[in-house]
């Protein structure tokens, strides 16, 4: 299945992020988390340490992992057969690794997989560095920039961005038949246009609560190519991956993960010509919303950068991390422009984003009290991330 039953697959997401419980969003910038009092204070972190968390904190990090593979064994409903994760902030840095990819190999700490949506934050960040430097006009629609028949219907740039667009993704058979479709001919390169002609998303007015729609990055993945005239890819790696010092990124599937990797279930099992979970599934036609291969200290590296405004302006990165309209994609989950808004990872405003793909379930989670960014990946869909990014986050205190 190549990214296939997107409906349902963003349905399991939402039940992996909300899984197990909450935690009451309060204090500090609390109250903007969620949209109610104003734009949240962005503030430019320091750089990154390069040292190591204490002892102690660095074995109640691992320690979390570790009983998320105890609890897999004893049920394999709970926890997840092997899982990495990073944590970073201005006053220390740690990563860990515990249990088995879907081939049975033990998990190193760098191993990279697939991220699925986090791949969201890099397209908006990429639109946002375009408007900051008057390339794209944020508040112009979407059509002067692309020409489709799902621009049609007047809706912003920022509109897009912020899954307010009018635009719904297609019931899950469409992509069903879609994935098959890509099986059929797996050297095929599928391009935006041909995929989205293949999906017919819905359309109606835009504007109103936030619906999560992939079609919208696909869209947006054509802005980014028509401005700058280049591939999505070279533009990443040259306006994102580069001066954020990303040192294990790629940008599939023009360009290949490298090892080690955390093979994807046995069922889909680890494709020979080393994408993640394997070319077809990493289709060039779906690179703008789901493409991205990396590690959990990358990911954290990508958040800490992003959201400590380090890479962008900080208008821009409040922009990214407001909510433009009342409304959620799902109970605790806000979305500003590219970016989830959590109340209920953390007890301050905690922003990112996370990934559900076939093979990997991923989340991304920066917390900007603290200075803090924390990943993580685990090679196998459906997994409760939510949960252990809150046991983490815990242990930091």
């Amino acid at each position: 299945m190549a990214r296939g039953g997107i409906a349902l697959r963003v349905g399991l997401a939402v039940t992996v992020l909300l899984a197990g419980g909450c935690v009451p969003a309060h204090g500090g910038m609390g109250a903007n988390a969620s949209g109610k009092d104003g734009p949240p204070v962005v503030i430019r972190f320091p750089a990154p340490s390069t040292s190591q968390f204490p002892a102690p904190t660095a074995q109640g990090l691992q320690a979390v992992l570790t009983a998320v593979v105890a609890n897999y064994a004893t049920s394999p409903s709970v926890g997840a057969p092997g899982i990495t994760a990073a944590v970073l902030s201005d006053h220390g840095s740690w990563s860990g690794a515990a249990g088995v990819g879907g081939d049975g190999a033990k998990l190193a700490p760098n191993a990279m997989m697939a991220l699925d949506s986090i791949t969201k934050t890099f397209i908006a960040a990429e639109v946002m560095h375009l408007a900051a430097t008057g390339k794209v006009n944020l508040k112009a629609p979407l059509s002067t920039y692309v020409t489709n028949s799902l621009t049609a219907n007047g809706a912003t740039v920022a509109q897009t961005l912020s899954m307010r667009s009018g635009l719904t993704d297609p019931p899950g058979a469409v992509f069903q038949a879609l994935a098959s479709a890509q099986a059929a001919a797996p050297a095929k390169q599928w391009t935006a246009v041909q995929t989205l002609a293949y999906l017919k998303s819905p359309s109606s007015s835009p504007g109103g609560i936030p619906v999560y729609a992939n079609t919208n990055y696909l869209l947006l993945g054509l802005l980014i190519e028509k401005v700058t005239g280049t591939t999505v890819a070279q533009v990443e790696r040259a306006d994102l991956f580069t001066p954020a010092g990303l040192s294990r990124v790629a940008a599939q599937d023009a360009e290949r993960p490298t090892p080690p990797l955390a093979a994807p279930p046995g069922s889909l099992k680890l494709a020979p010509d080393g994408y993640l979970p394997s070319q077809t599934m990493a289709a060039s036609g779906e690179d703008s919303y789901a493409g991205i291969a990396a590690d959990a200290q990358t990911v954290a590296m990508w958040g800490y950068q992003l959201y400590g405004a380090r890479l962008l302006p900080l208008e821009s990165v409040r922009a990214m991390m407001t909510q433009p309209s009342k409304g959620t994609i799902a109970t605790g989950i806000g979305y500003g422009l590219g970016t989830m808004v959590f109340t209920k990872l953390s007890t301050e405003p905690t922003y990112g984003h996370g990934g559900l793909d076939p093979g990997y379930t991923t989340l991304l989670a920066v917390v900007p009290a603290r200075h803090l960014a924390a990943a993580v990946l685990i090679p196998e869909n459906g997994r409760d991330t939510n949960s252990i990014m809150r046991d983490l986050l815990s242990v930091m205190g």
